[in-house]
């Protein structure tokens, strides 16, 4: 007869939700979405510590748009496999307070290892930037040609290419993530609003804030925005920074005075006058994305090393038709310059820099300052997220359906 089952570890942080034998221990809120939160979790199989995920959840005060559109985001993520793409595990919770259960990929996102460059004075290398590039192009290529059990192609376009959705592992792989701003041709997809687009901004393409008909040349102007970002440390649109701060500081105003609900008249006031805000600050910068010149592409390119710089050029025309016409093109392009420039470049040169850059910012950190240090990103996510409350799971909307 088998033994009698031992008594089940008991986690040490709060738990988030339990199915079946498994548990999700919170470890740390990491960030804001445009909907919700993503939370770093442990998973505890029945008498066995697991691995570390990442769940995705909806905020409090989540629209059933905003249902729908998380459930569009799994049906696509469930059918993305490739090694350049961060994963999807499972879907737990309840139908009225669904979890989703990502992978996590231990590393650095890439807006913050540029943050970390810029502080050292330390530029990236040209074929740092190319190997990301042609990683991801890999990786977004994948997406643009998924097709359905039946064969139907979906016309992915992911929207959301941005540091901030590329992570750089610790072993120096590239992983693309955040699918939540994906449009598809699913039948259900869920109709995009207006405001996916802040998220966007900095790296948008004209055609994308034009709100016409979309393909991969969307995607691949974001990730030549990123590469060129890397290169110079400044954005492709002066400013766009600026304004994309300015949006997010926004957004988390409006979603702590719409926590407060709706039967207090001066929170639903504040909420429509930050509303009123934020449509201001987009549509004056949309405006400048539109208006993007070729001339104004040049002059941002001018400083790329010559064999580079028409790669990077073609890329970012503002006329579609003129880019690349695919992203495995795109992709191509970069790992040729890389190698006739004579650059053997791949993960372990990647995780090496990355561990220099670290290295560096690590003894300038360490180094007396006469004045006290201002506060970090990382310290401000911090702030902003203890005003949520200390424990992640309480307080959550719930809708009266049955478990899944």
């Amino acid at each position: 007869m088998p033994s009698s089952p031992s008594v089940r570890p008991q986690p040490s942080g709060p738990v988030l939700l339990q199915s079946g034998r498994t548990t999700y221990e919170l470890i740390r809120p990491l960030e804001q979405t445009l909907h919700g939160e993503l939370l770093l979790a442990r998973r505890h199989f029945d008498t066995n510590s697991g691995d570390f995920v990442v769940l995705k959840r909806l905020s409090r005060d989540c629209r059933e748009e905003d249902y729908r559109r998380l459930m569009e985001e799994v049906a696509i993520t469930a059918r993305l496999r490739h090694p350049g793409i961060a994963g999807m595990h499972d879907l737990e919770g309840t139908t009225g307070d669904p979890y989703l259960v990502l992978e996590h990929v231990e590393g650095h996102r890439l807006d913050t290892l540029i943050e970390l460059s810029a502080q050292v004075g330390k530029p990236f290398s040209e074929a740092f930037a190319c190997y990301v590039g042609a990683e991801v192009a890999d990786a977004l290529h994948h997406a643009h040609l998924l097709t359905t059990e039946e064969g139907r192609w979906l016309r992915l376009v992911h929207r959301n290419v941005s540091p901030r959705t590329i992570i750089i592992g610790t072993q120096g792989q590239v992983k693309l993530t955040d699918f939540g701003a994906v449009w598809s041709s699913l039948p259900e997809r869920q109709p995009t609003e207006d405001d996916v687009l802040p998220g966007n901004l900095a790296y948008a393409s004209p055609e994308l804030t034009r709100k016409v008909a979309l393909d991969g040349r969307a995607d691949l102007f974001s990730l030549a925005a990123v590469l060129l970002h890397l290169l110079t440390g400044r954005p492709l649109i002066e400013g766009s920074d600026r304004v994309t701060h300015e949006l997010l500081d926004l957004r988390r105003r409006v979603e702590e005075a719409a926590a407060l609900g709706n039967g207090d008249r001066a929170a639903a006031a504040l909420v429509t006058e930050l509303k009123a805000q934020m449509r201001k600050l987009t549509w004056s910068f949309i405006e400048r994305i539109r208006s993007l010149t070729l001339r104004e592409v040049t002059d941002a390119t001018r400083t790329l090393s010559a064999g580079l710089r028409p790669i990077l050029r073609r890329a970012l025309v503002p006329n579609k038709t003129d880019r690349y016409p695919t992203c495995e093109e795109f992709g191509r392009e970069l790992r040729l310059h890389l190698w006739r420039i004579g650059q053997l470049y791949g993960r372990r040169e990647a995780e090496r820099e990355v561990v220099a850059l670290s290295r560096r910012s690590r003894a300038r950190s360490a180094a007396p300052r006469a004045t006290a240090p201002a506060a970090t990103s990382a310290h401000r996510v911090s702030r902003a997220t203890s005003r949520r409350g200390a424990s992640p799971a309480a307080g959550r909307r719930k809708r009266d359906a049955p478990p899944r």
